[in-house]
């Protein structure tokens, strides 16, 4: 078995990668090894796989595994796997994490229960019957908007072991200031990584641990190039990379969000194929809109 992460693992730039298919909409693995070897070949931190970017909400249990499985045969532990978790019930994400844990994933990054809301008693018992069950740390995923992750329940899960909490995702169940919250009040017990997509420099600035972002998977070089300029405090340069970020990312609408990162993979040479249907459909107008701001992304590497 491969070896657990610690909160000290989950930093920098972990892509929460696409779920390449085939025009059928079966899983294309030669095209996600060939999306894996080239975000290492960039030096990145990790990589996730199935999140909400990955089309998670799509992904039948077994392919998880196959995905996970893909993913580590390329990486042969250079950099850790973390799969995603996105179901609509505690017994249905201990099967799917169980089956990402026996193919080779180190982390669990679990979005809390999709479609009915849930009390925080609810997902207090959802992450902690997740990790009793499957043995791996949790990761967890705020992104929704109707269900945020509160900071005060995110400080209970991270005080309570039978959780394993050790790091969370916070996209947009939370905001800069939940975030400056977090941070100041468990940065300590847990990594605090950040996942807005249009706001990744002051996310990054505010002293966030990392980024598991979309935007990553759509342009890891330039996340990467933002990271390291922040390290050495070139706020000039990092402000430059977000703005082409975010540029790329308002392209996008957030309610077809896989379709349009698959389309800006596909439009930078790099093969992954369509979404899963309905999900599949990006307007004429916002593929030219998508297609220039590449561009201009591409002009300030």
């Amino acid at each position: 078995m491969v070896r657990p992460l610690t909160k000290e693992d989950v930093r920098g730039i972990f892509p929460p990668l696409v779920s390449p298919f085939t025009e059928n909409e079966e899983l294309d693995l030669a095209a996600l090894r060939t999306e894996v070897e080239f975000n290492l070949s960039l030096g990145v931190t990790g990589v996730c796989v199935g999140g909400s970017t990955g089309e998670g909400h799509a992904i039948e249990p077994q392919e998880i595994g196959l995905l996970v499985k893909t993913a580590q045969d390329v990486v042969r532990g250079k950099i850790p796997v973390i799969a995603g978790i996105i179901t609509t019930s505690t017994r249905e994400a201990v099967k799917r994490g169980k089956i990402a844990r026996d193919a080779g994933a180190q982390a669990l990054m679990v979005t809390p229960p999709i479609y009915q809301i849930c009390s925080d008693d609810g997902l207090f018992d959802y992450y902690a019957t997740i990790h009793s069950e499957t043995g791996l740390p949790i990761i967890v995923y705020n992104v929704l908007t109707d269900v945020p992750v509160t900071p005060a329940l995110m400080r209970r899960l991270a005080a309570a072991p039978e959780v394993g909490l050790i790091a969370t995702k916070e996209s947009i169940g939370g905001s800069l200031e939940t975030l400056g919250e977090l941070i100041a009040t468990i940065g300590d017990k847990i990594s605090v990584t950040w996942a807005h997509d249009w706001l990744l420099y002051p996310g990054l600035a505010l002293g966030a641990t990392g980024s598991i972002s979309g935007a990553a998977a759509i342009l890891p070089r330039h996340s990467l190039i933002l990271w390291d300029a922040l390290q050495r405090s070139d706020i000039r340069r990092a402000q430059e990379l977000h703005f082409a970020v975010t540029d790329v990312c308002s392209q996008i609408s957030r309610f077809n969000w896989p379709a349009g990162v698959k389309l800006s993979i596909n439009m930078q040479g790099r093969r992954v194929g369509p979404c899963r249907s309905p999900f599949n459909k990006v307007p004429p107008e916002q593929a030219e809109r998508i297609r220039a701001a590449l561009k201009r992304a591409e002009a300030v590497i």
